[in-house]
């Protein structure tokens, strides 16, 4: 059978009456600071025992038992409790008296508390021993305790916070990008382009917008299976980010379709990159359709620019596939 542990120090059994269990049972779970002392020669105060809640206050590896009462407490501490040790042994009988704390300078710093000295004599009737029990006694105003659920209850905020940002950063990635091909979806990239064709129409800036789709992307789908479809996606996605420049919008518009925005770029460079872009995907195997449409002083949205690109890409698609057309030059292989 497996005996239970035993916290508090021995002399504890030799108060009197039922009190000394109940001051065992207090010992080892009563949260306030507790110490056993006797009093040596020339008045020193040695520390016999300190209860689980003194040790946590003390936040130290160092319980002091065994030492003398300076190697847990300032001198002014000491000094207090070892007159008082005295005098609760001159006259016999349990005392409390209350402590202001030291001056402005003491390393550390201790809060007011009150203090009380209970005798613990010997079977002969001799005090031996000394059970001090303070209330309120803490470093820097706060416990050690108080200090220690503030710090982690601080780090717990910063890590809650971390998290939460990041969440929230996953989510706002997640409501504007295409989960596939990593792209920006629909939605996202009619408003991109929307504040850019404001921008450039503001200023008298050109614009470019590139709509293509993959060639027989259903048979893909149908004879290859719909993971390779998938891979085919993120292959042209993966080909255009590598192609265009940092300042261009690329989104997925449906299926198969990609629409590219050009800030600040004409007819002759929107040509080049849909060029490069079709170069790129001949080492994968897939070939692309596209249409360019560019900015016109007459025109008022940006889907006027999305909709002479789509009839530009059906173009393209009737007239054999592979092909990138614009409304004054057609390019094929």
């Amino acid at each position: 059978m497996t005996m239970p542990v035993k916290h508090h120090p021995d002399i504890l059994s030799n108060i009197e009456d039922d009190a000394g269990s109940t001051m065992q049972f207090l010992w080892d779970f009563y949260p306030v600071p507790m110490m056993v002392v006797r009093i040596e020669a020339a008045g020193h105060v040695v520390v016999e025992a300190v209860n689980p809640a003194q040790k946590a206050m003390l936040s130290s590896h160092k319980t002091g038992e065994g030492q003398h009462l300076s190697h847990l407490f300032p001198a002014f501490l000491c000094d207090e409790l070892a007159a008082n040790c005295a005098r609760c042994v001159a006259e016999g009988g349990p005392i409390q008296y209350e402590t202001a704390g030291g001056d402005s300078s003491a390393e550390p710093q201790w809060s007011t508390s009150r203090v009380l000295i209970k005798p613990i004599r010997s079977q002969g009737g001799v005090i031996t021993h000394m059970l001090c029990i303070g209330h309120g006694l803490s470093r820097d105003h706060r416990s050690i305790a108080s200090r220690s659920f503030e710090a982690e209850l601080e780090r717990r905020v910063v890590e809650r916070t971390d998290e939460l940002t990041t969440i929230n950063r996953q989510l706002s990635y997640l409501a504007t990008h295409d989960w596939l091909t990593e792209t920006y979806n629909r939605r996202h990239l009619l408003e991109m382009a929307t504040t850019e064709f404001k921008r450039v129409h503001r200023y008298g800036l050109s614009l470019g917008l590139l709509m293509l789709d993959i060639d027989h992307f259903k048979s893909i789908n149908d004879e290859e299976g719909h993971e390779a479809g998938d891979q085919a996606l993120q292959a042209v996605a993966s080909a255009i980010r590598t192609t265009v420049r940092e300042c261009d919008l690329v989104g997925r518009y449906g299926g198969d379709e990609f629409i590219i925005v050009l800030p600040e770029t004409d007819l002759q460079g929107a040509r080049a990159i849909a060029e490069r872009l079709r170069s790129t995907l001949k080492d994968a195997n897939l070939s692309i359709s596209a249409g360019i449409a560019t900015l016109r002083p007459s025109d008022k949205t940006i889907n006027e620019l999305i909709n002479r690109a789509d009839h530009l890409l059906l173009g393209a698609k009737r007239n054999g596939r592979n092909r990138i057309e614009s409304a004054s030059l057609s390019l094929i292989p």
